[in-house]
């Protein structure tokens, strides 16, 4: 593995921090910046809608569930970034939760869940850009499980 390899792996896993960070710090109008443009990207969620999502549809629902959820926590475990010329396919586990609030009826009910996630990177101008996401829930996980 050469030193460069080492360096853009390392990258790669700070975009996905900063990604997380985004959303957890209600940075709303940067989580766009983070995918690459419009023609490449793809995302299927654990949350509806379960539909293959493009950038626009994506950006908008990010921004929703982030925007609607307070006291957003996660954690990412076990990161694997595997470079493949100038894309980079990322494997781990996410677990994460908050409470989500109804503007609405200014009621707020826990959310926690654990997910196997993959994103796919592209180096675009010397920086890394998501391509494409995947989240499917574990099955059978409860909240009780990240307490053990």
């Amino acid at each position: 593995m050469t030193p460069n390899s080492e360096r853009d792996k390392q990258d790669v896993a700070e975009v996905i921090s900063a990604f997380f960070e985004a959303g957890k710090n209600k940075d709303l109008a940067s989580l766009a910046e983070f995918h690459v443009g419009p023609s490449c990207f793809t995302k299927f969620d654990e949350n509806p809608p379960y539909t293959r999502q493009n950038s626009e549809q994506a950006f908008v629902h990010e921004q929703a569930a982030f925007a609607n959820i307070s006291d957003y926590h996660y954690q990412i475990d076990d990161l694997r970034v595997d470079l493949i010329g100038e894309a980079a396919v990322c494997t781990f586990y996410l677990t994460y939760g908050g409470i989500f609030v109804n503007d609405y009826s200014f009621e707020g009910s826990p959310v926690e869940s654990r997910v196997r996630a993959t994103m796919v990177l592209l180096r675009d101008k010397n920086r890394w850009k998501i391509a494409h996401e995947h989240f499917s829930r574990f099955p059978g996980w409860t909240a009780d499980d990240s307490k053990k």
